[in-house]
């Protein structure tokens, strides 16, 4: 490579470059509808004034890609949820059918902050019908575990993630979810929608 050439721009930084872009208002500044269901104010400054070398430790679900997605199909649907962070993140994916196990918890002493990200959108539920309730336990787990912690786990906030269309679908899904004390919403896990969620959670 001569020195005035530059790699390829891979597909999702070019995609997360080309969101922020223009300084005008535009679709992708609202994509996902994201919106901060339910934080405590202080729980949101502790989010929004993280220290740069925290880190942020994020489980996702081992789900199928959106539909119509621009990700190559070999990328975790999730890694645009991590890159927009930031910050230092450690982003362990989590089966539906295993749950929680010691590896996952291996990760939680060293978290400044925890997201919980709980995928029933219509299509991942098209092919796991029971996706939602395997994955709250998860986070339930986690949480339990978390508590388990102690004082030294006692300022690290929890965020949960809940991805699903909005209207009464969405609302049946919180009314399960009233024990978690920050809840993000977001209507689709498009790297845009994503990256939008973290804006609000974090203060971006």
């Amino acid at each position: 490579m001569s020195p005035t050439e530059f790699p390829k721009l891979s597909n999702l930084t070019a995609l997360l470059r080309a969101q922020t872009a223009s300084p005008s208002p535009s679709p992708s500044t609202t994509a996902g509808n994201p919106t901060l269901y339910r934080c405590p104010p202080q729980t949101h400054t502790r989010l929004q004034h993280l220290n740069v070398a925290e880190v942020v430790t994020l489980f996702t679900p081992f789900v199928p890609h959106p539909p119509n997605t621009t990700l190559d199909k070999n990328m975790d649907p999730f890694e645009p949820l991590g890159r927009a962070v930031h910050r230092p993140v450690r982003h362990i994916p989590y089966r539906l059918d295993h749950g929680m196990t010691e590896t996952h918890g291996d990760f939680l002493s060293a978290s400044g902050a925890i997201m919980l990200v709980v995928c029933a959108a219509a299509n991942v539920r098209a092919v796991y019908p029971r996706a939602f309730e395997q994955q709250v336990r998860f986070c339930r787990d986690v949480v339990e575990m978390v508590g388990r912690g102690g004082q030294a786990m006692e300022s690290v906030p929890v965020v949960l993630v809940l991805i699903s269309e909005e209207g009464t679908v969405r609302q049946n899904f919180l009314d399960q979810v009233r024990d978690f004390d920050v809840v993000c919403c977001v209507n689709s896990y498009q790297p845009m929608a994503l990256a939008n969620s973290v804006r609000i959670v974090f203060g971006l």
